[in-house]
């Protein structure tokens, strides 16, 4: 890092490239760099036989190679391009200690049946790199700066490796993860990143004082050059380190800073100002509308890694491990009026019911209130009113924070789900754009795409009149031009001439039942998504026997009995388990 510079922007012709070297925090690190990449900007390739795989000229639209790809030459693969190295060093005893545990725990990995029955002081001496034994680290560094190391003797390599690390653009050090991810923030002027992921971890890491003195100082004898190349990028570290805290404190920093050691909470707050500079440094042109797919990088904080489901796009996110997780999105032009903040939460059927009912959102700091456009099969379409005075800020983006309650896991609620991380909701997008736009960019619009939704605002439209009020899914607002009000308006006594009853979205649909009778409301339509109930003279009725509306009704008579008689059976069994566990006199 010694002659990289302090900070820097990539541009369009750099390649980014994470060399994993095997039990560093790779895995974590990994889905952190890729986070600041689009998902189309990424090599897929992890291993080296998978990039050989891929057509050379496909190659040079990736802007982050990482993985294990020692034996891959990636510059040669990328003429006309600029490699930035950037990798993360281990102390060299712990890191073999911990890459035979885990290869012993892992029957996959393709060492595994030579491992399993060695011994520790076995495995410090055997799977090597070339002529410098166990010291991979040196072995991994070097090779960034010369390819091809067979003729080099073991301190030449060891040499090259220390001139290597003085071009990577940053070496980082899992003794040091959390200060490693706040200067590669600042060199490379990222939002500070938080260590809140922990990607093919141990559950339980031995500890030196488990393992023999002589076992230990076989490991030490064997990693020599790694010991060495270790405490060199060490020192690098330690005087980049420094240099930066200085110039955040010279930059954004007030006196009692220059007088006391800094805390990592207050770094983080300096680097953020840092960060603030750097995206206000790009510069970028307000659009009118913006659109935030997940599958783009990721400017914000409190995420789970990027998901991409196997049928494709779009990838989605996970909020958490927290309970607050924000988005930092390019400015928009200053509207006319009102917009509108609009985005898709998934798995709902996966997710807690009261996480996804606690869900608020602010804006730039302003509370807004979330309106459900639509809600089905595990999809839920919310939407807020921005007041134009919301998206001023002195900041060169505009904020958009998630929060619930509380995270679980997926397990906790689906214990056939062996996913262990904290979640909250999981989202796919996000939109922002003019309310009077609402009917071209908003995504309830594609819902009048399906056959069953076309015939209901059809036949809507064609006997709606002017001053009538619609009770349906929010979503109707954007195919009809009248006052449009939801299910709780009309449970709250609002008065409507049509309601719209999707069969599948409205959780209080046997009080809407109960309602429509005594407000005069009849079924006038219906098809397999939904009825349409009017109060309107002239309008031919439908059957309640007919085929698509008797099902509401005695579908919910059946799961009203089922429900009580459910009910009555663990009334019975916990009294007859009551018994049971009683005391006999």
């Amino acid at each position: 890092m010694r002659n990289f510079p302090a900070q820097y922007t990539l541009n369009d012709e750099d390649v980014l490239y994470f060399s994993h070297i095997p039990k560093t925090a790779g895995m974590t690190f990994r889905t952190i760099v890729e986070d600041q990449f689009d998902d189309r900007e990424i090599c897929p390739a992890t291993l080296n036989a998978q990039v050989a795989k891929i057509p050379k000229d496909q190659l040079k639209d990736y802007r982050l190679f990482r993985g294990h790809l020692g034996f891959i030459n990636i510059p040669e693969l990328l003429p006309g391009k600029e490699v930035v190295n950037v990798t993360i060093l281990r102390e060299p005893i712990a890191r073999v200690i911990s890459h035979y545990e885990y290869i012993r725990r892992m029957p996959g990995d393709p060492h595994y049946r030579a491992v399993k029955d060695m011994t520790l002081a076995e495995f410090a001496q055997k799977l090597t790199a070339g002529k410098v034994g166990k010291n991979i680290q040196t072995y991994h560094v070097a090779k960034a700066m010369r390819f091809k190391l067979d003729d080099l003797t073991p301190e030449e390599t060891l040499a090259l490796a220390k001139e290597s690390l003085d071009n990577f653009a940053f070496v980082g050090l899992v003794e040091r993860f959390q200060d490693s991810l706040f200067l590669l923030s600042y060199i490379l002027g990222w939002k500070p990143i938080l260590n809140s992921r922990k990607e093919n971890a141990a559950k339980k890491k031995k500890s030196f004082d488990e393992i023999p003195a002589e076992t230990l100082e076989i490991i030490r004898e064997n990693s020599l050059l790694d010991l060495e190349l270790y405490h060199y990028a060490q020192e690098i570290f330690e005087t980049r380190f420094n240099e930066m805290v200085q110039q955040l404190i010279s930059q954004f920093g007030t006196a009692a800073d220059q007088a006391e050691t800094i805390s990592s909470d207050r770094l983080k707050e300096l680097l953020e100002l840092h960060y603030e500079q750097r995206y206000r440094d790009l510069d970028r042109t307000p659009s009118s509308t913006l659109l935030y797919d997940f599958g783009q990088a990721l400017r914000g904080m409190g995420w789970q890694r990027r998901e991409c489901p196997p049928s494709g796009p779009p990838a989605y996110r996970w909020t958490g491990p927290g309970t607050v997780s924000t988005l930092d999105l390019p400015q928009i032009a200053p509207p006319n009026g009102n917009c509108l903040l609009e985005f898709r939460v998934i798995a709902t059927q996966a997710t807690a019911p009261d996480i996804l009912d606690s869900l608020s959102v602010l804006v730039n700091q302003n509370p807004v209130r979330l309106n459900t456009l639509h809600s089905d099969r595990g999809v839920k379409l919310l939407q807020a009113v921005v007041a134009p005075e919301m998206l001023k800020s002195e900041r060169p983006f505009t904020e958009v924070k998630f929060e619930v309650d509380r995270v679980t896991s997926l397990n906790a609620v689906n214990p056939l789900d062996p996913d262990t991380r904290q979640v909250g909701v999981a989202l796919n997008y996000v939109q922002l754009f003019p309310q009077e736009t609402e009917r071209q960019h908003s995504a309830a619009a594609q819902l009048f795409e399906d056959e069953a939704w076309k015939n209901t605002i059809d036949f809507l439209s064609q006997h709606l009149q002017p001053q009538e009020v619609v009770i349906a899914p929010l979503a109707f607002r954007v195919m009809v031009n009248n006052s449009v009000l939801d299910y709780d308006a009309f449970l709250e006594g609002k008065q409507a001439q049509w309601l719209v009853l999707h069969k599948g979205m409205a959780a209080q649909i046997s009080t809407i039942l109960m309602k429509l009778l005594g407000r005069g409301l009849s079924p006038v339509f219906a098809n397999e998504v939904f009825v349409l109930y009017s109060n309107r003279q002239g309008i031919a009725t439908a059957n309640y026997a007919s085929k698509h509306v008797r099902p509401v009704y005695i579908d919910r008579v059946k799961k009203n009995v089922e429900h009580k008689l459910k009910t009555l059976y663990r009334q019975y069994a916990g009294k007859k388990q009551l018994i049971r566990s009683s005391p006999k006199g």
